[in-house]
């Protein structure tokens, strides 16, 4: 399943504005609490090739410049936050912010710890978090001084052709190809049904963490 396949069958269930041609150029645009929210698929070139991530991004204003970022989910993570708490500061890292069903394996680097334990404080973001052990959260302020900020989630694993990285399920298959160009009614409900039950769940936990880090950040004054 190709990724603007699934994407174009999320947005006539979700609608939205949807913009995207043959190949894995899709984004949609969706609306939450009156501004856009965007996920799209972003191109890293590596040496082997190009590689893709999963990406979803929304705007939010901050009375302060804030940063956060929280990386996926992994084993090794829980060594090395073992050794920042008892080591002086690194880069901004904190390994101290409670919460360790969500923050022990995952690392953590603010340039605001009290109010980064307030976001961590929501529930509804924790929560998300668990249910997205692969990705990771930005949040990132911009130019100028009107305290602009972007969140961004990002799968950290890539999305590569033939893969189902991050439990996407994303790939082309050359059967697929021929559904969606030639195939019976029957042929096309059941390429349908296949996305439902495998892209529109990812789907839907991905874009909740970014309405869950939008929540989160706005629920308390800095």
């Amino acid at each position: 399943m190709s990724w603007n396949d699934c994407l174009y069958r999320y947005y006539r269930a979700h609608v939205g504005q949807y913009l995207g041609g043959q190949e894995d150029d899709a984004l949609l645009i969706l609306t939450w609490r009156g501004r856009p929210l965007a996920v799209n698929l972003y191109k890293v070139s590596g040496r082997y090739g190009p590689f893709y991530h999963v990406q979803a991004r929304i705007a939010v204003e901050l009375a302060k410049s804030y940063e956060l970022i929280i990386g996926a989910r992994k084993p090794l993570s829980g060594g090395l936050n073992t050794i920042l708490k008892v080591a002086p500061a690194v880069a901004s890292y904190a390994a101290d912010l409670g919460y360790p069903e969500v923050t022990q394996k995952r690392l953590i680097r603010t340039n605001y710890k009290p109010f980064t334990r307030q976001v961590l404080g929501s529930s509804e973001f924790r929560s998300a978090l668990l249910c997205c052990p692969e990705d990771k959260v930005e949040i990132r302020p911009g130019p100028g001084e009107d305290g602009a900020h972007l969140i961004t989630v990002t799968t950290d694993a890539s999305i590569g052709s033939g893969a189902s990285g991050g439990g996407w399920e994303l790939g082309r298959s050359a059967d697929d190809a021929y559904i969606r160009l030639y195939g019976s009614a029957e042929d096309q409900a059941r390429l349908t049904q296949r996305i439902e039950e495998s892209f529109f769940p990812r789907m839907d936990r991905f874009l909740d963490l970014a309405r869950t880090a939008y929540n989160a950040v706005t629920q308390w004054p800095m």
